[in-house]
């Protein structure tokens, strides 16, 4: 009798994964390692991965069809900069008990809005055990992979958060004994645990496949906040290599990134925006100049995350809670919360600083401190290095960055700055996969890769906007309709 439930079990398994197939006929294939689509392929998926790409129809009985006339199937899209822990424009303390109704629908959307753009794969550059726990609790949901983060005690972002929470939502920092006057350890705490091979282990242990390293001073005229050592930065290199771990920095402004390349990071997880002394200058400076050659020599990852200011300027606009494709991937009561007084809270912190400006000439002014990411990034492309698309979601407590949402504004931004359609699909896809070491599984059309794809409206090899026409989904072979991803 159990020889024969087991029988019967095997079977039962064969015939659901036969149920399971799925065969996409008549398609055109658009692939970033191919310079032309493929028109008029048959795509056969089975246990979650790509079986075979065929020109000729593909026998598969029992297989779920799909007719692809008329239709564009290309690989998924992977963001390598987001922070799912980070509700979008909640403060940073966000768990009290009237806000949480409102986290609680938005860690429902985010993964449905990632999907709803066609943004299959993500790497979360800094986040939390229970958010994960979250993001990966939730039915549809892309591929989430995730570094592990670490700063100097006391230094950004911890800097910016009350000493009650900083320790327990940041506790991976390293000790600086040359900073022990200023920031001494907490009571209790042991300098051994806080070292950089000490955190390099941890981060390992917990599954993490990159190490992020916050390389911040200060903001604007602000350059007191701590920072690690060069000789700690060292360390933090060799103890990641020594776990196979990729170092991706979080520097920004030109003396931070000359920093960074010292550290011999493996990417830059930003667009260098902040000039230092040539910011008022036009073009690109000689200083800014070499410093981008620099990168491209060294070979270093960068992404240019050109949103990060376009969505701190969406605050001062008046039309960012009222765009209708804004409105798709926001739950209705979050939307609502957004557009009243206390959904103003980080908009008055940054006018602020800006005194008396009115908010047109606030927007304006953040837009120009991003247009000068526009121009490095143009830069850096004309000198054949390959950028990586990742839109740093949210970047700040600003509702202008929304999942999935910001990522598709960010392609539009690097193609404005002067990338081919065919090139912010190769940033997207086969760069982010061979950068992140995710090629294996992810990046191109391919028989044997995972199968997430998407099946679009227009041909994104032609036009970036093609991004904003899907028609399905699938994920692992599963198949989801758009408009099913859409906030409530």
């Amino acid at each position: 009798m159990r020889r024969l439930l087991i029988a019967l079990s095997a079977l039962l398994a064969a015939l659901s994964c036969a149920a399971a197939d799925l065969l996409i006929e008549n398609v055109t294939l658009v692939s970033p390692e191919r310079s032309q689509a493929l028109p008029r392929q048959h795509v056969l998926i089975r246990d979650e991965r790509i079986a075979r790409i065929s020109g000729r129809p593909i026998t598969a009985p029992g297989a779920r069809r799909i007719d692809g006339s008329g239709r564009f199937l290309a690989p998924g899209l992977t963001d390598t900069h987001v922070h799912i822990s980070t509700p979008a424009g909640l403060p940073w303390d966000s768990a009290s008990p009237e806000l949480q109704p409102l986290v609680d629908a938005y860690m429902r959307q985010q993964p449905r809005s990632y999907l709803y753009f066609g943004v299959t794969q993500l790497l979360d550059l800094a986040n939390s055990p229970d958010a994960v726990t979250t993001f990966e609790a939730q039915p549809q949901r892309p591929d989430l992979f995730r570094c592990g983060s670490t700063l100097p005690l006391d230094g950004y972002p911890s800097v910016l958060m009350d000493k009650s929470v900083r320790y327990r939502l940041m506790p991976d920092f390293i000790f600086e004994p040359a900073n022990a006057a200023k920031h001494p350890l907490p009571a209790g705490v042991d300098a051994a645990a806080h070292t950089p091979e000490a955190i390099v282990d941890r981060i390992a242990v917990s599954g993490a496949s990159c190490v992020k390293v916050f390389i911040e001073d200060g903001f604007g005229d602000q350059s007191d906040w701590p920072m690690l050592s060069r000789q700690s930065l060292q360390r933090l290199r060799a103890a990641a290599t020594k776990r196979g771990l990729l170092l991706i920095a979080h520097a920004n402004a030109l003396d931070m990134q000359r920093i960074a390349l010292d550290g011999k990071v493996d990417v830059l997880a930003h667009g260098l925006w902040n000039w230092g002394s040539s910011n008022n200058q036009t073009g690109v400076p000689p200083d800014i100049a070499a410093h981008l050659q620099r990168i491209h020599r060294s070979g270093t990852g960068y992404q240019p995350t050109l949103r990060v200011l376009a969505g701190t300027a969406d605050l001062f606009r008046a039309d960012t809670l009222e765009d209708p494709t804004y409105k798709k991937v926001v739950p209705a009561a979050l939307l609502d919360w957004y557009g009243s007084d206390a959904g103003k809270w980080f908009k008055r912190s940054m006018k602020h600083d800006y005194g008396d400006l009115p908010d047109a000439k606030i927007a304006s002014l953040e837009l120009q401190a991003g247009e000068r990411g526009m121009r490095a990034a143009r830069y850096l492309h004309e000198l054949g290095h390959p950028l990586l698309l990742g839109s740093d979601t949210p970047s700040a407590p600003t509702y202008g960055n929304q999942p999935g949402y910001d990522t598709y504004r960010e392609m539009r931004l690097m193609a404005t700055s002067g990338l081919s359609a065919a090139e912010v699909f190769r940033a997207a896809t086969l760069n982010n996969a061979r950068q992140f070491r995710l090629d294996r599984d992810y990046g191109t059309v391919t028989a044997g890769k995972i199968a997430n794809l998407l099946l679009l409206k227009a041909n994104p090899l032609e036009s970036v906007r093609a991004w904003s026409q899907i028609d399905k989904i699938i994920l692992r072979g599963q198949v989801i309709e758009r408009e099913s991803l859409a906030a409530n």
